[in-house]
């Protein structure tokens, strides 16, 4: 009786087992046939966020149509403004726009690259921003530090340089010791130079330069008369760049002023305005902007092509 009991068991236990796995197997094949759609999307999202920092200068080396690679402006500046806005138009959190803001940045790395843009020198905190709330500032200060961090082995990947220019002294201590890191680690690469202003001021940057060539006249090294344009310009911030005057300036969110940026180097700059918001301003948006300074005729001050005047220092 008891052996029988044993057999009944066992058998019981079997059968139990075997329409656990049935019902595994079953409940698995609907969970995915439910979730494919989502899955294969957070996939494409997942490989999308891949390509657009990393490796998309590998993979999508197409230039765009309508293009000429020829008149590509070897520097492009842009005021990267909107992200509050965008944030609030869509019920979020003001730094939740921030943080698309550098997501917008880091898509147009590579197209930089792939297109043959040298410089891309993009406004990222002005002298006037730390007027803002401190939660709001102290977030941007993480980010920054957050984003040459993580991006740092995509940089190296993509030959990306990067500076900052700006009042570095007001900085949180670790973003000045990130900055040096990064800076130093990326300073011989050479496909696309990254200027970030940061804590800039295009007005404290002329007061700055003129102080130091001051400071040459006094100590001898120079006379008053050797001071010219060339001269300035070699002791801007933007001297970190073969190219310090940008080609084109880009500025979003439909706002239509300098905003204090640049102010020396854009005096011969095509001015582009958007009414995007930064983070929705990708590739199509992009070339919409190139394709506008193309149609230009850029004349410097002369009456046509023949005497246009090199910029380059």
């Amino acid at each position: 009786m008891f052996s029988m009991m044993n057999i009944l068991l066992f058998v019981v236990l079997v059968v139990v087992l075997i329409v656990a796995e049935t019902f595994r197997k079953s409940s698995t094949s609907l969970l995915f046939k439910l979730s494919s759609f989502s899955t294969i999307e957070r996939a494409e999202k997942s490989i999308g966020k891949v390509v657009t920092s990393d490796a998309k200068f590998l993979l999508e080396d197409k230039f765009p149509v309508g293009l000429n690679r020829e008149t590509i402006p070897k520097h492009v500046a842009v005021i990267m403004d909107g992200n509050r806005r965008w944030a609030k138009n869509k019920g979020l959190e003001p730094m939740l726009g921030h943080e698309a803001g550098v997501r917008s940045l880091v898509k147009l790395l590579p197209l930089c690259r792939n297109w043959g843009i040298k410089v891309l020198t993009v406004y990222a905190f002005s002298t006037e921003n730390w007027i803002r709330p401190k939660v709001e500032v102290d977030f941007l200060m993480n980010l920054f530090e957050k984003i040459l961090k993580e991006e740092l082995d995509s940089f190296m990947r993509q030959e990306i340089r990067i500076s900052v220019i700006g009042d570095s002294k007001k900085l949180l201590r670790s973003l000045q010791k990130c900055i040096a890191k990064v800076t130093e680690t990326t300073r011989r690469n050479s496909g696309c130079h990254l200027i970030m202003a940061v804590n800039y001021s295009g007005r404290t940057d002329i007061v700055h330069a003129c102080r130091r060539i001051s400071n040459k006249v006094k100590d001898g090294l120079i006379q008053p008369e050797d001071i010219d344009e060339r001269l300035i310009t070699n002791e801007l911030e933007t001297k970190c760049t073969e190219f310090p005057y940008p080609d084109l300036l880009i500025r979003t969110s439909g706002e239509l002023r300098l905003s204090n940026f640049l102010l020396w180097q854009l005096a011969y700059t095509e001015l582009y305005f958007d009414e995007s918001f930064w983070p929705d301003f990708g590739e199509k948006e992009f070339v919409q902007a190139l394709h506008s300074f193309q149609r230009r005729q850029r004349r410097f001050g002369g009456q046509n092509d023949d005497k246009l005047v090199d910029q380059k220092s």
